[in-house]
């Protein structure tokens, strides 16, 4: 996932959404799916990777974002969809998903803007 994150999301934040890499779930959240391990993405990125020992497990894995402006991507939840195929589970996280984007839009709400010399209570 590290490498996913690193060699895809970073760099297509949201226009993953589309491709085999992303999906549109609506209310402001996108799902970025990964089914290749890290062989498979470097050499997709035209990177030479380093041979990892043993026999590559089948790889889904799903993490709930949110694109804040055009250079912040919030990772809200995840699962192994191998190990929780259920379409329940997957609902469940997606509610997970929304309830933290929810708290995180509200926490920004109730920030003071830098420079102001006003004090929350």
């Amino acid at each position: 996932m590290g490498v996913a994150l690193y060699e895809i999301l970073q760099h297509e934040g949201p226009n993953v959404v589309g491709t085999n890499f992303g999906k549109l779930i609506g209310g402001g959240i996108f799902e970025f799916r990964l089914d290749q391990d890290a062989t498979q993405i470097l050499a997709r990125k035209g990177k030479d990777p380093k041979p990892e020992p043993g026999d590559p497990a089948k790889i889904l894995l799903r993490v709930f974002c949110h694109a804040h402006g055009d250079r912040i991507v919030l990772l809200l939840a995840g699962y192994d969809k191998g190990e929780r195929p259920s379409p329940r589970h997957q609902q469940e996280q997606i509610q997970l998903a929304k309830e933290r984007l929810k708290d995180w839009k509200a926490r920004q709400a109730g920030r003071r803007p830098r420079g102001t010399g006003k004090t929350r209570h």
